[in-house]
């Protein structure tokens, strides 16, 4: 009894990694599903990952909620990226958000990291692609 206990100890008291934090560029069906699929991987994964923000351009889909988190519009990204210490902005490629080339500047000023995926891809390989870029960063 005593071993399971002290073999428990150390898992009880380890320290989980801060969550990396993101902001979706888009709200349609794919940006959705690799939202819910990396929030469900949370159970999971060595790295958990928070959800900041998720962006769109339409004015009817500011201020709702997708998976609890709230939509903003582009003009905030720079902003929301500051406030938040975002690590990374996941973007599909193709998406229709329009974002004015003077916020694409902003938000590179911030040095965030920018994760394009591809259309093709599948969830599994989205994941991969994700948390390969965000080791990338943190070193």
């Amino acid at each position: 009894m005593i071993n399971q206990l002290t073999s428990l100890l150390p898992q009880c008291f380890a320290r989980k990694p801060m969550p990396i934090k993101v902001i979706f560029i888009g709200i349609d069906y794919l940006c959705f599903a690799l939202s819910k699929s990396l929030l469900d991987n949370n159970k999971t994964s060595k790295q958990p990952l928070s959800i900041t923000a998720f962006i769109d351009d339409e004015p009817w889909n500011n201020r709702t909620l997708v998976h609890g988190v709230t939509v903003f519009s582009p003009s905030e990204v720079s902003a929301l990226i500051r406030k938040h210490g975002v690590d990374m902005i996941i973007q599909v490629a193709g998406e229709s958000i329009n974002i004015a080339d003077n916020i694409w500047d902003d938000i590179i000023k911030t040095k965030v990291s920018i994760v394009t995926l591809e259309k093709h891809q599948d969830l599994k390989k989205m994941h991969s692609i994700v948390y390969q870029a965000y080791e990338s960063i943190k070193k």
